[in-house]
C-alpha cells in the first residue's frame, strides 16, 4: 500500500510541473525520493532480517540451555540415585558389622564359660586324682610289712639266733624294696608334667615363644614335658609325628591332642582328663574343651609321648 501511494504522488508531481525545466528539476528530485525510498526499504529488510537472526539465535540458545537444564537434572537425579545406593550399602555394611560383632561377643561369652567350666572340672579332676594318688601311696606302703610278717611265720623255729638273724636281714631288705617303690610312685613324671603347665596357666601367646614369660602351642607342651625329663620336638607337626596315635576312649591325663584348621596338624595341648585340656592358643595358657564348641570341629586325635 505504501509504494502505491508513493507511486501516485510521483505522478502527482510530474504532471503539476509547470515548465520543461521545472518538470527536469521535479523528475530529479522524484528521482531522489525513489533512491532514498528504495535505500530506506532496503534498510528496513536488512533490519528485518538481523531481527530475525537473532531471534533464530536466541532460540537456538534457548533450546540449547534447556537441553544443557535437562541434563543438568538427570545427572543431578542419577547422583542422588547413587547416592542413596551407597547409603544403603553402608547401612547394609554396618548392620553386618553389628551382626558379626554380636556374634562374636556370644562366641567369646560361650567360649569364656566353657573354658570356666573346663577348669573347675579339670581342679575336681585333679583333687580326684590326689586323693587315689595317695590311697595307692598308703597300700603300697603297708604291702611290705605284710610280707615280712609272712616270712616270719613261716621261717624255721629250729635255731632261733639263726631265724632271727635271717628274719632280721629278710626285713632289711624287704623294707628297703618297700620304701623304694612308695618313694617314686607311679605317676610322678606326669606330676612334674602338670604342676609345671599349671604353672603357665595365664601367661601370654607368642608365635615361636618357648617361655619363660610367653608361649606358642608347641612351645607351651614341650616345656612342660621337659619338667618330667621327656624331651619333645619343637613343632605341632613334629610332636604328632612323634607321638603314639590312641583312640579317644584310650586317652588318659597326660596324653597330646591335636587338632587341624585343614592343612596339617595346626595346634597341639595336653589332655587333662573330662574332656578337657591345657594349651596355648590366642588368648595366653588356659583350659578349653574340646569335646563341644569351638576346639570340637578342630580336632584330628590324641597321642602319647609317655607312660606315666
Amino acid at each position: 500500500m505504501q509504494k502505491t501511494s508513493n507511486s501516485n504522488t510521483y505522478v502527482d508531481i510530474i504532471i503539476n510541473s509547470e515548465n520543461l525545466s521545472d518538470l527536469i528539476n521535479r523528475v530529479s528530485a522524484v528521482n531522489q525520493l525513489v533512491s532514498s525510498d528504495k535505500s530506506i526499504l532496503e534498510e528496513q529488510q536488512k533490519d528485518v532480517n538481523e531481527l530475525k537472526a537473532k531471534q533464530d539465535s536466541v532460540k537456538e540458545k534457548q533450546a540449547e540451555q534447556q537441553t544443557a537444564i535437562q541434563k543438568y537434572e538427570e545427572e543431578q537425579n542419577s547422583i542422588e540415585s547413587q547416592k542413596a545406593k551407597k547409603e544403603a550399602l553402608v547401612a547394609s555394611i554396618a548392620a553386618e558389622q553389628a551382626k558379626a560383632e554380636n556374634e562374636k561377643a556370644g562366641l567369646v561369652s560361650e567360649r569364656n564359660k566353657q573354658a570356666k567350666a573346663a577348669e573347675e572340672k579339670a581342679k575336681a579332676l585333679e583333687e580326684a586324682t590326689k586323693a587315689v594318688a595317695t590311697t595307692q601311696e598308703n597300700d603300697s606302703d603297708n604291702t611290705p610289712a605284710v610280707t615280712h610278717t609272712s616270712n616270719n611265720d613261716n621261717s624255721s623255729s629250729n635255731s632261733s639266733a639263726s631265724h632271727n638273724s635271717k628274719s632280721t636281714s629278710n626285713t632289711s631288705s624287704s623294707s628297703n624294696s618297700g620304701g623304694d617303690n612308695s618313694s617314686a610312685p607311679a605317676g610322678k613324671g606326669y606330676g612334674a608334667m602338670i604342676a609345671d603347665a599349671k604353672a603357665q596357666l595365664g601367661k601370654s601367646y607368642r608365635l615361636g615363644a618357648t617361655g619363660p614369660d610367653a608361649f606358642d602351642c608347641s612351645g607351651f607342651t614341650q616345656h612342660a614335658f621337659r619338667a618330667a625329663g621327656i624331651s619333645l620336638p619343637r613343632t605341632s607337626g613334629a610332636q604328632y609325628g612323634a607321638a603314639t596315635k590312641i583312640s579317644a576312649s584310650q586317652a588318659k591325663p597326660g596324653d597330646l591332642v591335636f587338632f587341624s584348621y585343614g592343612g596339617g596338624i595346626a595346634h597341639v595341648g595336653i589332655y587333662v582328663g573330662g574332656g578337657t585340656m591345657i594349651n596355648a592358643q590366642n588368648d595366653g595358657v588356659k583350659y578349653d574343651n574340646i569335646t563341644s564348641g569351638y576346639w570340637a570341629k578342630y580336632l584330628v586325635g590324641y597321642g602319647r609321648v609317655a607312660n606315666f
